[in-house]
């Protein structure tokens, strides 16, 4: 019978440390959930941290950032041998976009990572729940959401927006005037649109809800009070302001 008791014992430990395909499709579609519930999850992620739930994460914000920056592609066309020339069809698109992806992304990931490590270090100063930085900084990974989201409608508001023919041969200018020059045609072109001027509304707002989910993260990660949860928060996100200006 105690031979029973302990087969029993083993399996049921074993079922509980081995990941069901429905936990880790629940894990896949934490980056969602983050947005969506971001008080339920970061206080389950609290108890639990998911490392699975990552894979998804970075998946999505690779491939949101890398549709916007083509879309914004499209609305670049040039002036090459005086015909009207969309840069997406140029030789030199793939290895900007290649390049643009890839600075995107580490701009991105080093702009949460100095965030996320301030907001973990400046905690500590705030009594709380104690828990190693590592643990903490898995948790803090799924602020990235906020960036899905932010991408996914710059990706929506490029789509809106139309080409705009500037009058140089190569992409992206390269000296002072050109530079100046294509700031300008932008500015006229794009920005009476309803489309452009709510693009800078939403990326306000996009820096304000970062700094929410900060807090809230803090909030259930470290059991503090709201009122230390946010200070936490807004210290981070203004130093990591001042290091790096607006998010990527």
């Amino acid at each position: 019978m105690g031979l029973n008791e302990d087969k029993d014992t083993t399996t049921t430990t074993t079922s509980a440390s081995t990941p069901t395909p429905t936990r880790s499709l629940k894990d896949l579609v934490l980056p969602f959930k983050i947005l969506v519930s971001p008080f339920k999850t970061f206080s389950q992620l609290a108890q639990s941290p998911r490392v699975v739930g990552l894979a998804s994460l970075l998946g999505l914000l690779v491939a949101f950032a890398a549709i916007t920056i083509y879309a914004s592609a499209t609305k670049i066309d040039l002036n090459i041998n005086d015909q009207r020339t969309s840069f997406v069809v140029t030789e030199a698109f793939n290895g900007w976009f290649v390049s643009s992806v890839t600075s995107t992304m580490l701009n991105i990931l080093l702009y949460w990572l100095v965030f996320a490590t301030g907001l973990a270090i400046i905690s500590r100063m705030f009594a709380g729940k104690q828990t190693s930085l590592a643990l903490q900084l898995v948790s803090l990974a799924y602020l990235l959401s906020v960036f899905i989201a932010l991408y996914a409608v710059r990706f929506v508001i490029y789509l809106a927006l139309p080409p705009i023919p500037f009058n140089i041969s190569s992409w992206p200018p390269t000296s002072e005037a050109d530079v100046t020059n294509v700031l300008n045609l932008m500015k006229e072109t794009w920005g009476p649109l309803p489309a452009y001027q709510f693009a800078t509304i939403f990326s306000f707002l996009g820096f304000v809800w970062l700094l929410i989910m900060g807090a809230i993260a803090v909030k259930y990660l470290r059991e503090v009070s709201w009122v230390k949860a946010f200070a936490v928060s807004i210290i981070g996100f203004a130093v990591t302001l001042l290091l790096f200006g607006v998010p990527p």
